[in-house]
């Protein structure tokens, strides 16, 4: 079993280097004027025989810029459809003063393709953070089993001294269920910060998968009873990029108007495997778009109503 997780040590740190994201979980905090990160450590993380935690950690200290991304998103120009249909059903909505947990069921389909998937969207607002946290679950397509989870996570502390633009990458190993998945990156995080520069976000963070993974086996038991590996990826980036396509779907529906979470799913849908990313900085920022589109109607232009709000400098 330990070259198993050597080899997944050494692909995860391959990965960071070359850029392959999709392949690894990640916990983050950004400052908001950042559009770079550090990804400072790959870890393997898995359960032994006697059910305790071992991690494999490597030093990467890889500085990543994100700034081109979204060049080439398609979103941005109206003349382009995208070419393939999503359904979206929510399947669970909890909603309370300051904290939202949903669980949606995504088909994309056209007249060659048909692929289910699910997605949870987890936010939590605190006196001292926002916390925001979204998880695709790839399913099997012939089985429906479940497969991968990737989640993005963002906590954005009240005192912008507080956030850093590092991340640690990680991958863990072992089949587990939503719940364990949550409950496992929550103890790689509390491992992490211990005597390390992080320890402020990520304990914080880790408070709030702890809270998410109770969350999950008591509200959502039956979605919580298949297995599969974890993969995570949060920042806090892109916002101007992402506001101007969130104005542009929103207003490209004939002054119609849609719900937050539906209109980003849109939005990220083109990020592909960032797509949890861009979700994470798209829902928060959604609310503020539709109150300015509100007041001042889709004239004021992408770039006017994104400045109004903060999001384009």
């Amino acid at each position: 079993m330990n070259w198993r997780k050597s080899a997944f040590g050494v692909f995860l740190v391959a990965m960071v280097l070359s850029l392959q994201l999709i392949a690894a979980p990640q916990a983050m905090a950004m400052s908001t004027s950042n559009a770079s990160v550090t990804f400072r450590r790959a870890v393997v993380a898995w359960y032994d025989n006697r059910g305790k935690l071992q991690m494999n950690v490597t030093w990467v200290n890889k500085v990543v810029n994100f700034t081109n991304l979204t060049k080439g998103c398609p979103l941005h120009h109206a003349n382009i459809t995208p070419k393939v249909n999503v359904s979206i059903v929510t399947l669970y909505n909890m909603t309370e003063k300051h904290e939202q947990l949903l669980f949606f069921r995504l088909n994309f389909y056209n007249e060659t393709f048909n692929y289910t998937m699910y997605a949870l969207v987890y936010r939590a607002e605190r006196s001292q953070y926002n916390f925001t946290l979204v998880t695709k679950i790839f399913s099997d397509p012939k089985t429906g089993e479940y497969r991968v989870f990737l989640t993005g996570m963002n906590i954005a502390p009240a005192n912008e001294k507080k956030s850093l633009p590092v991340g640690d990458v990680i991958l863990t190993a072992n089949n587990l269920t939503l719940s364990q998945y949550y409950w496992t990156l929550n103890r790689v995080l509390m491992k992490l910060r211990k005597h390390d520069e992080t320890k402020w976000i990520w304990g914080r963070s880790a408070y709030e998968l702890r809270h998410l993974s109770h969350l999950v086996r008591l509200k959502l038991p039956e979605y919580n009873q298949e297995k599969a590996v974890g993969m995570a990826i949060s920042l806090d980036s892109w916002k101007c990029e992402i506001c101007e396509a969130l104005v542009w779907i929103l207003c490209s529906i004939g002054g119609g108007y849609l719900g937050c979470d539906v209109a980003c799913t849109e939005v990220c849908l083109p990020f592909g495997w960032a797509a949890p990313i861009c979700m994470t900085i798209c829902i928060p920022e959604c609310r503020y778009v539709e109150s300015v589109l509100i007041g001042g109607g889709c004239a004021l232009g992408a770039y006017a109503v994104c400045s109004e709000i903060g999001a384009c400098s």
